[in-house]
């Protein structure tokens, strides 16, 4: 599974950038995506005014994710929201990779095949992208934008 990184600039600001994947043989993020699936969430609002706040006013505190969604150090949290859950990568307070998620009726996440696929897909852009950052093909700058020029990811 190939996948682009991508800064979502509508979504980004002076305190946080904001970035999702597109994979090969789609015309839309994970971001983009989750979006449009979750249109009739009541707490998609919340959701999205939480990850403007963060951008342009906060960064990315990590007291807004729970951790530990992925495997240990990878980096995958969860930004939520009532029952709603957006699965992303931390990388520190001034960048954030935000993926897909869903409703979450469950217990845990891995009750539910719909969103255990999601949070799969983006513990899979994780690895690839921490193997990136080990290799030097990602950096992380310290003004929280990524160069990924180098980065390239074929399966």
């Amino acid at each position: 599974m190939s996948f682009q990184i991508k800064e979502v600039k509508s979504l980004s600001g002076a305190k946080a950038h904001i970035y999702s994947v597109i994979f090969d043989g789609n015309d839309t993020t994970l971001l983009e995506q989750f979006f449009n699936e979750n249109l009739t969430n009541k707490y998609l609002k919340v959701m999205f005014n939480k990850i403007i706040v963060m951008a342009r006013d906060t960064g990315c505190l990590k007291q807004f994710f729970k951790e530990g969604e992925g495997k240990i150090a990878d980096g995958v949290v969860a930004l939520s929201v009532g029952n709603l859950r957006l699965y992303g990568i931390y990388f520190n307070n001034t960048v954030i990779l935000l993926g897909s998620g869903g409703e979450k009726n469950v217990r845990a996440y891995q009750d539910d095949p719909k969103l255990n696929a999601k949070v799969e897909q983006i513990k899979y852009v994780a690895e690839k992208i921490n193997k990136g950052i080990r290799e030097r093909e990602i950096i992380v700058r310290e003004d929280g934008e990524l160069n990924y020029e180098n980065f390239d990811v074929y399966e």
